[in-house]
């Protein structure tokens, strides 16, 4: 039964294009599973891993019989990706084996807005819950848990929030200060904006502007979590920014998210070149937008593909401003703007991979 839930769910990724987690969940339910919940989804996640490298070995089998052929294999399984993918991320990462860009480990984010940062560690503390302090005050390294972080009472209550460490510097770019109007581009859920108010203290004042109203609402009910206040949503579409006026402009744009592999394995049974290739053209649409404004702009995307990061940037050369934490931060060297943008690569920083770039289009 376990495995005719999890080729139900990978059927469901493949042709309702949607996550993994609400694909389980409809297989689940609909087969009636009475197993724990989440130990089977956790299992779902290593078959998905294992699961590009059935279809390689045995391309001919249908899904059902590939899971349960992948289901039976050892835990060294190489990790497979379809060949456009993973010849170019090889390349680009410079990686021998695509299993290297599954080093992703968890960070969490003390909110400052509910809670200081001493009462919550010591409390995570007490629950056994070892963390190791970042370069940030507020950022932890999580070490060592028993505990799922989400099902801790500090993360509902919202004093803690799961945010991967290269999410972070986007905003650290942005630079955000006190009084401040900040357009947000693709702010859903919201981590990125409760980072910006938790930075100022809630005294800037950020329009966060999304496509998809079901996030939309998700973000609502996530700021009032975590007691961020001054915050305008907008439901409307980044390529047509919907207001004339702004400080500084932050853009997570819409992309393939190939850089958050380690923690979704299904991303490319979703994702074909030719959609990689649309969101890179989507992504220039908004940038050119945003250039309207004629503000300081952060742009970043969660992908591990030049097409999303350095080609792009190099569309705008002339507005760019250079950032850099150290050389292990570097972009892909094939571009002429390497050294001036910010990548972070799984392999090397432990963290989703992710591109950064930052731009003055008053120039």
């Amino acid at each position: 039964m376990e495995e005719l839930l999890y080729a139900k769910a990978i059927r469901l990724i493949i042709e309702k294009k949607t996550s993994p987690e609400k694909a389980f969940d409809l297989a689940y339910k609909s087969l009636k599973i009475r197993g724990d919940r989440k130990a089977l989804y956790q299992k779902f996640l290593e078959i998905l891993k294992k699961y590009y490298y059935g279809t390689y070995i045995f391309p001919d089998r249908g899904i059902e019989e590939i899971v349960r052929l992948v289901n039976n294999e050892e835990e060294n399984v190489p990790f497979k990706l379809p060949s456009w993918a993973e010849t170019r991320l090889k390349k680009v990462c410079g990686v021998s084996s695509l299993n290297e860009l599954l080093n992703k480990e968890t960070w969490i984010r003390v909110n400052t807005l509910k809670t200081d940062i001493g009462s919550v560690i010591n409390t995570l503390k007490d629950k056994k819950v070892m963390v190791e302090k970042d370069s940030f005050d507020f950022l932890y390294r999580v070490i060592e848990t028993k505990i799922r972080i989400s099902d801790l009472e500090e993360f509902k209550e919202g004093k803690i929030v799961i945010q991967d460490k290269a999410s972070i510097y986007p905003v650290i770019f942005l630079d955000p200060k006190p009084g401040e109007k900040i357009l947000e581009i693709g702010s859903a859920p919201g981590m990125k904006t409760s980072l910006i108010q938790q930075l100022t203290d809630n005294r800037a004042y950020v329009v966060a502007v999304d496509i998809s109203e079901r996030r939309i609402k998700l973000q609502q009910q996530l700021m009032a979590k975590l007691s961020v206040e001054n915050v305008e949503l907008i439901n409307g579409d980044g390529s047509h920014i919907p207001i004339r006026e702004a400080d500084k402009v932050l853009i997570d744009a819409p992309c393939s998210n190939s850089g958050t592999i380690a923690s979704d394995p299904s991303i490319f049974l979703r994702l074909n070149k030719s959609e990689m290739l649309r969101l890179s053209r989507l992504q220039n649409k908004i940038l050119k937008e945003a250039m309207r404004l004629k503000k300081t702009t952060v742009f970043s995307t969660c992908s591990l593909f030049p097409e999303e990061g350095e080609r792009l940037a190099e569309k705008y050369e002339k507005y760019l401003v250079p950032i850099r934490l150290n050389k292990t931060n570097f972009g892909y060297k094939r571009s002429r703007v390497w050294m001036r943008v910010v990548r972070f690569y799984p392999n090397i920083h432990h963290t989703e991979g992710f591109f950064i770039s930052k731009f003055n289009f008053s120039l």
